[in-house]
């Protein structure tokens, strides 16, 4: 649950336990106002009931019966409630109930059960009534239960009625306040995420807000110096595959020059030795034999060995050629177990250095390693152009790489390519089939940054 629903939801419960609060408030006012009625009633009654003594008393008239019930009658009491009075032998009583108001909404039966049980619906308001020291009796005024507990159900529907639509409306209005201060956090989220994937050319826009606007900054400073070392380590990765090619064309060339030629020698003195032999000396003709095999096995691992350390077909045959031989010799030296098949776009020999140097060493890596750990029966290479300006090298298989090998561990070749792509300002996808089988896709900028190139970048 993102943020936002959060607050709301945690707004909607304190608003819903303000609302309770609120409720109960509500409900203890309603007792607390209808007793206070009750007794303000019998106060008013006691009053009344003086006065009809001292009328009496002063006027010497007792044709009127003490209490008079057309006193009780005027008085405004409780709706629904009784007033009564009863003298102090209790030989006389006088009692008068108000009209009870039906009202047609009615309350729940569970409501009026919790509210009998947690208030005072029923209460009753006593007074002692006394005139010149003489006690005459009491003043009774009971509540009626019913009309307490309607009373009390429609001020806490009113109330809740009226919060609810209040808090409902605070908190609508918070979430559309907290969205709009949070969506700059939106923009950071996607930003971070995109310089995650490798895109550190993304900024984060600057904001209003001065907190947003100071992380903003922060991150866009730290993508920047993060941009800035990843050009940097590019350079040195590539200064340092350029290095060992040209350490791999240094050796290549000495061991041509210098091994081969020695060689070479060997190889003609040989046959001189073994020409010379058969007719003074036929008995060494096996031993002669004998070196010209070693020979001509240090001649072909040499060979080898000169391919492996600086491809020289890649500079005098050009890419395309290149990758031509090297796949018919991979089909030959596999006999047919890994049909290895090769798809390359036109245009591809005019690729500024380092990049023909490279795609040869990343596709002859590539064949390499499914050689040695796919087991696939069929492996294809394509070269195209996505653009103008990019180049797009797949390498997949139908071997046996599944996806969960493939996120626990990569081997030195694949690092090896990764490094490779990274140096030349490129991006590398690996991915699996379902069925099983290793996906290479790397995607190379035909023209790679300065910084790329650059001796002495700034």
């Amino acid at each position: 649950m993102n943020l936002r629903l959060q607050l709301f939801f945690r707004i909607m419960l304190i608003g819903f336990i303000c609302l309770l609060g609120s409720a109960g408030y509500v409900l203890y006012q309603t007792d607390q106002q209808a007793k206070l009625e009750a007794d303000l009633t019998a106060l008013r009654i006691e009053k009344q009931l003086t006065q009809q003594l001292l009328k009496m008393f002063s006027r010497y008239d007792y044709s009127v019966a003490f209490p008079d019930t057309d006193i009780l009658q005027q008085l405004n009491g409780v709706p629904g409630s009784c007033v009564q009075f009863l003298s102090r032998t209790e030989s006389r009583r006088r009692s008068l109930c108000n009209e009870v108001i039906h009202d047609e909404t009615r309350w729940p039966h569970w409501f009026g059960e919790i509210y009998q049980k947690l208030f005072q619906p029923n209460y009753e308001a006593s007074r002692r009534f006394s005139f010149n020291a003489i006690t005459y009796g009491n003043i009774l005024v009971s509540l009626n239960v019913e009309t307490e507990i309607a009373r009390a159900w429609s001020n806490l529907r009113a109330v809740f009625g009226i919060l609810s639509v209040s808090i409902f409306a605070v908190a609508l209005l918070v979430f559309v306040t907290i969205h709009q201060l949070l969506r700059p956090a939106q923009l950071i989220v996607r930003g971070l995420e995109k310089m995650h994937q490798g895109d550190l050319q993304t900024r984060i826009p600057s904001f209003d807000i001065g907190e947003w606007r100071r992380t903003s900054e922060a991150i866009n400073a730290l993508a920047a110096s993060q941009q800035h070392i990843m050009a940097e380590n590019r350079q040195l990765a590539l200064k340092l595959i350029n290095a060992q090619e040209e350490e791999h064309r240094y050796i290549s060339r000495e061991l041509h020059d210098e091994f081969g030629q020695c060689l070479a020698g060997i190889n003609a003195l040989t046959t001189s030795i073994s020409q010379t032999a058969r007719k003074d000396c036929p008995s060494i003709l096996t031993e002669t034999e004998g070196i010209s095999h070693i020979t001509e096995h240090m001649m072909s691992a040499l060979r080898g060995l000169l391919t492996r350390l600086r491809p020289a077909d890649v500079d005098e045959l050009g890419l395309t050629r290149s990758l031509e031989k090297l796949i018919k010799s991979w089909n030959q030296r596999t006999g047919g177990e890994t049909q290895f098949n090769l798809q390359i776009a036109e245009g591809v020999d005019a690729l500024p250095e380092p990049l023909p140097v490279n795609l040869y060493r990343i596709v002859q890596e590539s064949l390499t390693n499914i050689a040695k750990h796919a087991d696939a029966s069929e492996a294809n290479i394509k070269l195209m152009f996505s653009s103008h300006d990019h180049l797009i090298l797949q390498v997949e298989d139908n071997g046996k790489a599944k996806r969960e090998s493939l996120n626990q561990h990569m081997g030195v070749g694949l690092l090896g390519i990764s490094e490779r792509v990274n140096a030349l300002g490129g991006k590398i996808t690996m991915d699996t089939h379902n069925e099983g089988g290793l996906k290479l896709l790397i995607d190379l900028p035909v023209n790679p940054p300065v910084e790329v190139y650059a001796e002495n970048p700034k």
